[in-house]
């Protein structure tokens, strides 16, 4: 149920809702970190939603170091916030 509801709100999200997010999670992204991170998101969804450390470990050198570890933090988090539903 959960993945569905991800897949929906990644087919409609923005470069600025990742901006907006980072943001929030206090992280500043480069322009270049958000073009992947939305690269990623939008065009592989169904694989990161199988197996995101796989996924991430992937795009880990064009990322700056700080901000893989915060993606990483920040998947932990939600992964044990939402384990019942994923």
């Amino acid at each position: 149920m959960l993945k569905s509801i991800i897949k929906k709100y990644t087919k409609n999200m923005t470069k600025n809702d990742i901006i907006t997010f980072s943001k929030k999670q206090n992280t500043k992204l480069k322009k270049y970190e958000v073009d992947i991170i939305y690269d990623q998101l939008k065009n592989n969804i169904d694989n990161i939603l199988i197996d995101v450390d796989k996924e991430l470990f992937k795009i880990k050198d064009k990322l700056e170091y700080t901000t893989y570890l915060k993606i990483k933090e920040l998947i932990s988090f939600y992964k044990n916030k939402y384990k019942n539903y994923l």
